[in-house]
């Protein structure tokens, strides 16, 4: 459940291109609380995936600003708990996001247990005996231990897609960010896929969902954000959203895609 704890502050994002000629984040202003399953929807190009990936600077914004936990990620340096100004490590707050991509970005040469152990042996140096028994715990959790020593080629796109959740929970993030986890794969295999979001939805676990399945966003987001054109232009509860489109871009997106 959504709290009141606010965890992260978007204010007045802009991320242009070509010297603005390209604007493809045009002022987006939203805040994020401990808990949500915000969604984010509307139609490609509407800049939801820049949006996305502004939240751990994997695109660097034009302007406005980020506060993850109190700290603003987009200023090269930041004050200290002394007040001194010190030289922002993003890396560090990257730590505390995690992100879940289109295309599962697994490691091909390394198996499936190496792929979920190497950030926590490497970047939180983690006891190997540790991160692997986490691992194999997160890999029954999605019904996959079995396939622990597989490498991702010997997957399905849905058995892929759930490693890539459970890899990002290694890190034991506080957010868990998602970039269309199921538009490359076949049909059959997104449910299964969606059957894990739903049970961190469940677990509390604060989400931020850019996707195209509808029925997720209705059923499980307990906020909906529509954009278009670079611009953040409807925010609501899911039902009302759906059922009650205020914005004419909004009511002409759910016109073709419900």
């Amino acid at each position: 459940m959504a709290t009141n704890d606010k965890l992260i502050e978007v204010t007045d994002l802009k991320k242009y291109y070509n010297k603005g000629a390209i604007k493809a984040l045009d002022g987006i202003t939203a805040d994020f609380y401990r808990g949500d399953v915000a969604v984010i929807i509307g139609p490609s190009g509407s800049g939801k995936s820049t949006f996305l990936r502004s939240l751990n600077l994997m695109e660097e914004p034009t302007g406005g600003s980020i506060l993850f936990d109190g700290v603003d990620i987009t200023k090269k340096k930041v004050r200290d708990a002394s007040g001194r100004m010190v030289r922002l490590d993003i890396d560090k707050h990257r730590q505390k996001m995690g992100m879940v991509f289109q295309h599962f970005n697994l490691f091909p040469h390394k198996t499936i247990l190496e792929n979920m152990t190497l950030a926590p042996i490497q970047v939180k140096k983690i006891d190997r005996a540790a991160a692997e028994e986490k691992a194999i715990a997160l890999l029954r959790r999605v019904g996959l231990e079995y396939r622990a020593s597989a490498y991702p080629i010997q997957l399905s796109g849905g058995q892929k897609q759930r490693v890539a959740i459970v890899r990002a929970l290694m890190m034991e993030p506080e957010v868990m960010l998602f970039d269309e986890p199921t538009s490359a794969l076949d049909p059959e295999m997104v449910g299964e896929v969606l059957d894990v979001m739903r049970e961190l939805a469940r677990e509390g676990m604060t989400m931020i969902v850019v996707t195209h399945e509808m029925g997720f966003a209705r059923e499980v987001g307990n906020r909906v954000l529509f954009m278009a054109d670079g611009r953040l232009l409807e925010e609501n509860e899911p039902r009302e959203l759906f059922d009650h489109p205020r914005h004419p871009r909004l009511q002409d997106f759910l016109s073709k895609v419900l």
